[in-house]
């Protein structure tokens, strides 16, 4: 199995930062069709720009370009959750639902799933370590 081969012992900081991702994955859609409205296109525009009228650090469309990095960072990584997610066991779907898009605590969701507390962390340490090793943080 693939797994017998991942580390599940994490740093703190690691999961900290595994954590906080697999949390926020349930606004990333939004967060990312937002920042799609938001953009405004690039069109061939006569008129003086900002970028035209003084010593500014950053033009109008050196900001756009960062905002469209940054959009394409975020769709990256929810490509990348999205597989993960997919990929995982269906228990340990059940437990990210419950755990981290529904904010409930850890003895909520193994009493909820029925399933002792040992199986319940060791999937939990399997499915983090999953998602750290699909960022690159260990």
């Amino acid at each position: 199995m693939q797994l017998a081969f991942l580390e599940t012992k994490l740093s703190k900081e690691v999961k900290r930062k595994t954590e906080k991702l697999m949390s926020g994955y349930k606004n990333l859609e939004a967060i990312i069709e937002s920042r799609k409205l938001d953009a405004p296109k690039l069109t061939v525009n006569y008129q003086p720009s900002e970028s035209q009228r003084g010593n500014q650090f950053h033009s109008e469309t050196e900001r756009l370009a960062i905002n469209s990095t940054e959009l394409d960072d975020l769709v990256k990584t929810k490509k990348k959750l999205d597989l993960v997610y997919f990929s995982l066991k269906p228990t340990q779907q059940r437990i990210w639902d419950y755990r981290f898009l529904l904010g409930r605590s850890d003895i909520d969701v193994y009493m909820d799933l029925d399933m002792p507390d040992r199986t319940y962390y060791r999937l939990k340490r399997e499915m983090i370590a999953v998602v750290a090793e699909a960022f690159g943080y260990i």
